[in-house]
């Protein structure tokens, strides 16, 4: 899902590549969130997905899980600077926050630079796997483009059948609560078209709420034994 809400331009970025041999599966998705305080965040937003989608598609897809994860960083850390001298240049600043999941099988990792945010959700509970970079006084502490290079957060975990991933844009969770995400997703998810159909449900009870910002995500699952041949 990608939805411009009430603003001008949607400054949010996003992509999903799933690759899969026999009962193999690979999956990158990417959720990029540009500065709306800055100038020209849907480029950086953009940009930054472009970069990964380019390097996924021609050689990340061949690594192993903690070597995709090494890329990463070492792809984030090369697209900040990049960024940070493309305002240089032209006089003005830019950045974007950038959430990425790498899923091999039953695996999974993820690495996180600034507040968009990730969901696992297990049965009946609901965890958070990604924490925001907030100041006290709530602007952003991490950002690609912007300020001095930090190391992104990371994570690793194995999945169980029947997990479903949740990776979104803070214009999705912000005054959400974990309840309603965790009653929204009771269902089985079967097919694209019906994990298509649950995120617009999500979109209107924030529309409903008044919600102005940009809103963005990608909802996928581990599937149970009977949906095996979809993700």
């Amino acid at each position: 899902m990608w939805e411009k809400g009430k603003r001008d331009n949607n400054e949010d970025s996003l992509v999903f590549w799933h690759f899969s041999k026999g009962r193999k599966h690979k999956i990158m998705a990417v959720v990029c969130d540009g500065i709306g305080g800055l100038e020209k965040g849907e480029e950086a937003s953009s940009y930054v997905v472009r970069q990964f989608a380019n390097w996924y598609m021609t050689q990340g897809y061949k690594l192993p899980l903690d070597k995709q994860v090494k890329r990463a960083q070492q792809l984030c850390f090369q697209v900040h600077e990049e960024i940070k001298n493309y305002g240089k240049e032209g006089g003005f600043r830019l950045g974007t926050t950038m959430t990425c999941i790498f899923m091999d099988s039953k695996k999974i990792a993820w690495v996180h630079y600034g507040d968009c945010r990730l969901y696992l959700i297990r049965k009946r509970s609901i965890k958070v796997l990604t924490k925001e970079h907030h100041h006290r006084n709530g602007q952003l502490e991490k950002a690609l483009g912007v300020g001095e290079w930090h190391l992104f957060d990371q994570g690793k975990m194995r999945l169980k059948r029947g997990d479903k991933i949740l990776l979104c844009s803070d214009g999705l969770y912000r005054n959400l609560a974990i309840e309603e995400i965790k009653n929204w997703s009771k269902r089985e998810i079967s097919s694209e078209r019906q994990a298509n159909r649950m995120l617009r449900q999500l979109l209107e009870i924030k529309q409903n709420m008044g919600e102005k910002d940009n809103i963005s995500a990608l909802y996928f699952g581990y599937m149970t034994k009977e949906h095996r041949g979809s993700l």
